[in-house]
């Protein structure tokens, strides 16, 4: 399932968590902002369990908003306003990249740049805001292809769209940071390309 909605300049995609006994759905929610400088994403979750996972996606919609308003105790996206470059270095590389959807949307494209928190690519094959793509990503140095779960497309210029990683296993994240920090080391800003 999981919903999407722009709130407030900020991007609220739910994404409900089945508990391992599997009867009860807890909500679990991602809040990006765009500002230009890069995206940024943070997950939050409440305690509150529902029978459904559909109850769990409304309900996680609407208490991003009321995180979103400054309603919710003790968590806040405040922070997320000023985006610390050095925390989320955006690198240039030249990676190819390969990407679905789940409305058999398939597609090649070439990452123009990349951080810990999304990417930039360039591509023939149309795609809209707000969707959701699965994303494999060819880096150098790396045995098989980074894989992005679930990435939502911020927003579409021409041939280029930018992309917040919103699903990624822990696993594929230290692969991603790995990546980021030996593109970081060697320092050859501008051509990181495979």
């Amino acid at each position: 399932m999981g919903k999407t909605l722009e709130y407030q300049g900020y991007i609220i995609q739910s994404s409900p968590q089945q508990l391992a006994h599997g009867e009860k759905w807890q909500l679990r929610i991602f809040i990006s902002l765009d500002n230009h400088r890069g995206v940024k994403t943070r997950e939050f979750s409440a305690d509150v369990l529902y029978e459904t996972e559909q109850e769990a996606d409304i309900h996680g919609i609407a208490f991003g908003q009321r995180l979103i308003d400054g309603k919710i105790e003790g968590q806040s996206v405040m922070g997320m306003k000023t985006v610390d470059r050095r925390a989320t270095p955006r690198l240039r590389v030249q990676f190819r990249t390969t990407f679905s959807s789940s409305m058999n949307k398939e597609g090649m494209g070439v990452m123009l740049d990349l951080s810990s928190g999304g990417c930039r690519v360039e591509s023939p094959v149309p795609v809209e805001p707000g969707v959701l793509l699965e994303l494999r990503i060819y880096a150098p140095n790396v045995e098989w292809p980074l894989m992005i779960e679930a990435a939502n497309v911020q927003w579409v210029s021409g041939l280029t769209f930018g992309l917040a990683f919103f699903r990624i296993t822990e696993a594929e994240q230290e692969r991603l940071g790995q990546v980021i920090e030996d593109l970081t080391e060697s320092g050859e800003e501008g051509d990181h390309s495979v």
